[in-house]
């Protein structure tokens, strides 16, 4: 099997101990006092869980819709008691 899949197969290979050797970079790097002296000054705090974050959303959508609906319900009640 010489030609292209060879070089591919050889190609593959070389990605994969490529990722494998930037993987274990990053987890030796992982260490506190490494990470610490790379820091950049840009300290945010962690986020909320996503779940946390999707009902709070949901909740804020849900009393806007339902003051849309309150308020067009009123609006609609009003114009049509001023025909009758």
């Amino acid at each position: 099997m010489n030609g292209i899949g060879s070089d591919y197969l050889a190609g593959a290979s070389m990605a994969h101990t490529g990722t494998r050797a930037l993987r274990a970079e990053r987890a030796s790097q992982s260490s506190f006092g490494a990470a610490r002296e790379s820091d950049d000054g840009f300290d945010f705090p962690p986020t909320a869980y996503p779940g946390r974050e999707l009902v709070t959303a949901s909740l804020f959508v849900l009393v806007i819709m339902t003051f849309v609906v309150w308020g067009g319900w009123k609006l609609t009640s009003l114009i049509l008691t001023s025909l009758i």
